[in-house]
């Protein structure tokens, strides 16, 4: 379950009639049991190695490069994702299943919607 620093309310499940557009990319990612298993699992065991610590903290663009770097190493992913998907953004998919993934879990973890100095686009950071 997620809930903004700013706001009281707890979302503990996402909401797909309310969802904007573009998360049609990652509804659509989330239909490919192959991959979306396996980026699922690998995003799981990142949660499970931080929420063990003292203070908890997930730094999502952090956790994606780290994840797609591993699968560049040792598995085909990249290879498929571009077959399966040409026109998703593998970073962004795996973002918002991370979101989703964060919603589902059984503790609270803040959201903060994160944008670095010099960096285009935002990035979500949760801690406990």
């Amino acid at each position: 379950m997620i809930k903004n620093i700013d706001k009281k309310s707890i979302l503990s499940e996402l909401d797909r009639t309310k969802l904007p557009t573009y998360w049609s990319v990652y509804l659509q990612y989330e239909k490919d049991d192959e991959l979306s298993s396996l980026t699922k699992d690998a995003l799981i065991e990142e949660i499970e190695k931080e929420r063990v610590k003292e203070k908890p903290f997930i730094d999502s663009q952090i956790v994606i490069s780290k994840l797609l770097t591993k699968f560049s190493e040792n598995h085909s992913f990249h290879r498929q994702f571009r077959e399966k998907h040409p026109n998703l953004d593998n970073g962004q998919t795996l973002g918002m299943q991370l979101y989703h993934l964060m919603i589902q879990d059984k503790d609270i973890w803040t959201y903060i919607d994160t944008k670095k100095r010099g960096h285009l686009f935002s990035h979500a950071t949760y801690f406990k």
